[in-house]
């Protein structure tokens, strides 16, 4: 289930691709004279609109309609290339999944969270009912280029959404990728550490691909409440999950299970990132309901009011534990008053 992890400086040239391909790219990235002149060389291509409103099921039936529309010869050879963010390459991946029961999949992420981690792991997924990925697919591309250009192009905001699943994996596995991240990581740093983070997460997907021992759930740590956040304020991903991971610390340390030392490091470097939400405002703003009716829906779910929420050790280990609703609600309640 490995992909093929391609480093390069520039995107790769339409002549290492099938003929029978169809490009999908971000629509925004249209607007860089030198991507609008790579497209050129694609004869079957279509733009997409980023976003959470492009994984659904409405979008799913027009993009099939789309292609039928491009007569692309549906030989063996037919693949699919993606350049963009998450959202893209999620939409793209499960249309891959499925369309004549599987076509080749390439992914080639164009915003640093993608680079780190949704391009990776096969995870693929459409949103049903303002619910996000309830539809999916395990389907991990063929190749993935990562390409520094493009990744070196993306402004200042797109590296701070990344830091919530770069700070994750670090705080799941490597100490060293912390205290790195703790000096404050330009995108040259960045790129110079993606071997390291994709490696990493490599490493916990690899034990537990298709999610049958829990083991890959580690992955979530974070997103119990990064995906509360998300749903209900529309933050991008990776602030969602900062502030997710920030929650899981405090409710770790009121455990016993985090040190204080540890507990000071993590909050601290979120609070560093001078993101303009807080976890405290978030809190007080969302109510006990929409907390319950956003977790009733989690994948993460092992029975009717149990979940696996994932607690912090120490920075470089993570444990997941199974809860209940009720104890998340308790958490909520008494970080509103603590914090």
């Amino acid at each position: 289930m490995k992909s093929q992890i391609v480093y390069s400086k520039a995107l790769p040239r339409a002549h290492q691709f099938p003929e029978e391909t169809v490009l999908f790219y971000d629509s925004i990235l249209a607007k860089n004279k030198n991507f609008k002149n790579w497209l050129k060389s694609f004869p079957y291509k279509i733009a997409l609109k980023s976003g959470e409103e492009l994984k659904t099921i409405r979008s799913f039936s027009l993009m099939l309609n789309k292609i039928s529309k491009l007569s692309v010869p549906k030989s063996t050879k037919l693949t699919f290339v993606a350049v963009g963010g998450g959202s893209i390459g999620d939409f793209v991946g499960f249309l891959s999944s499925v369309f004549l029961r599987g076509r080749p999949l390439v992914l080639i992420p164009s915003t640093w969270l993608s680079a780190v981690d949704s391009a990776h792991g096969g995870k693929n997924g459409l949103n049903f009912l303002n619910v996000k990925n309830q539809i999916g697919s395990f389907y991990p591309a063929g190749k993935i280029y990562i390409c520094k250009d493009l990744l070196l192009s993306q402004p200042q905001e797109r590296l701070t959404e990344s830091l919530g699943e770069v700070i994750k994996i670090a705080v799941l596995s490597d100490k060293k990728l912390f205290d790195i991240i703790e000096k404050k990581m330009s995108s040259a740093e960045l790129y110079q550490q993606l071997p390291k983070i994709i490696k990493l997460k490599y490493k916990i997907v690899n034990r537990d691909f298709f999610e049958k021992n829990g083991l890959r759930r580690l992955l979530n740590l974070g997103h119990t409440m990064g995906h509360v956040f998300e749903s209900q304020f529309g933050w991008p991903h990776g602030i969602a999950v900062l502030l997710g991971i920030q929650f899981s610390a405090r409710w770790s340390f009121h455990n016993g299970l985090l040190d204080q030392t540890n507990f000071f490091k993590i909050s601290l470097l979120i609070d560093s990132l001078d993101l303009n939400v807080n976890l405290n405002t978030a809190l007080k703003k969302i109510n006990k309901n929409k907390i319950v009716s956003l977790l009733s829906k989690d994948k993460k779910l092992t029975s009717k009011d149990r979940l696996d929420f994932i607690f912090i050790k120490k920075i470089g280990s993570c444990r997941r534990k199974s809860v209940t609703v009720n104890e998340i609600l308790d958490e909520v309640k008494r970080q509103k008053l603590v914090y």
